[in-house]
């Protein structure tokens, strides 16, 4: 969700909107390369269940430079996303089940990407409530927690409010 970490992989983008789809639960269970959990949009089918997130538009090139760095454990899926009320078609990015381990949590540094793009676009006081309770803990590698920290730090106004 955070437009400084979307900007650092394809280069500059228009404003994103928040949107939100329904018969999803956002998890962090996404097995990556470094071990830790990663965000998946997870289908339940339960119209209760919903994720919010950020809808942006990106270049058909942009698009094949995100897919390379989402890399291995992802399939990239078209779906409708109700943005101001409005139906948005998309694509979202959702964990293979090969890669899906519910004991998974992320780095500090992931999770607040998360929170960080979730306040960026003024997403509901719940969900972000939610997202802060989300368990997380600290990547062995301090480097790469140092250097996304300083994506996180170079902030961003919020952009829009939430449907």
């Amino acid at each position: 969700m955070l437009s400084a970490r979307l900007r650092a992989r394809v280069g500059e983008i228009p404003p994103g909107v928040a949107g939100r789809i329904t018969g999803y639960q956002l998890r962090f269970h996404k097995r990556s390369g470094d071990g830790s959990g990663k965000c998946d949009a997870y289908r339940t089918n339960d119209p209760v269940d919903a994720v919010h997130g950020v809808v942006y538009h990106i270049s058909a090139a942009q698009q094949v430079l995100l897919d390379s760095f989402e890399g291995a454990g992802y399939d990239r899926v078209e779906i409708s996303v109700a943005v101001r009320g409005d139906p948005v078609d998309a694509f979202l990015y959702v964990a293979d089940p090969d890669f899906i381990d519910p004991d998974l949590a992320p780095y500090h540094w992931y999770k607040q990407f998360v929170v960080t793009g979730a306040r960026e676009f003024a997403l509901p006081k719940g969900y972000l409530h939610g997202l802060a309770k989300v368990p997380a803990v600290a990547d062995p590698d301090s480097e790469r927690h140092v250097r996304n920290m300083r994506l996180i730090s170079m902030g961003a106004p919020i952009q829009q409010s939430s449907p």
